[in-house]
């Protein structure tokens, strides 16, 4: 695991501490920096869960937050690309060559799940509040039960589509 961010000064005890997982696309990470930022802003700490290949594209934000003296923090999990038979480096969903390694892409973001449970039981002294994953990411629930610590779900889905899909949906119960 790698760490790269910065803090305030402030004991991180004494303040929330939200982890967000995103969904290895940038239509997915995208937005959750923005929300990582906007609770930073708040004053809470942030542990923004990505891998290496992924937090290089996110050098950008590493560096407006760390400016800010905001408590982002990227916490880089090792991405099992061979291990699931994906070309090394294949750490995000444009990186995939081909619709018939989708599946193995998906398992390989299932395995994250013991090298982020264990990075969370590593945080005595500033122990998660809250994780807030993609919706896909189904495992991190069990996570946060194990935690005893609440999980949000992120939907990607924009207001315009959702409110299309209401729309429809409503119509057909008339």
């Amino acid at each position: 695991m790698t760490f790269t961010g910065s803090g305030d000064g402030q004991s991180g005890s004494a303040r929330a501490h939200f982890v967000p997982v995103p969904m290895l696309a940038q239509g997915h990470t995208i937005p959750m920096t923005d929300m990582a930022r906007l609770l930073a802003e708040h004053g809470a700490q942030v542990s923004f869960i990505t891998t290496p290949v992924n937090a290089s594209r996110l050098a950008g934000f590493a560096a407006d937050v760390e400016t800010a003296g905001l408590a982002v923090r990227l916490v880089e999990l090792h991405f099992p690309s061979a291990e699931f038979g994906l070309p090394d480096g294949c750490e995000n969903l444009d990186m995939i060559q081909s619709t018939g390694l989708l599946s193995n892409f998906m398992d390989a973001i299932t395995a994250l799940q013991e090298p982020l449970k264990a990075y969370l039981r590593e945080q005595q002294r500033s122990p998660p509040s809250c994780i807030i994953s993609d919706l896909i990411h189904w495992w991190t629930g069990d996570i946060a039960r194990e935690l005893g610590i609440p999980r949000l779900t992120f939907s990607g889905f924009c207001g315009f589509s959702s409110l299309i899909r209401y729309n429809h949906n409503k119509r057909q119960i008339l």
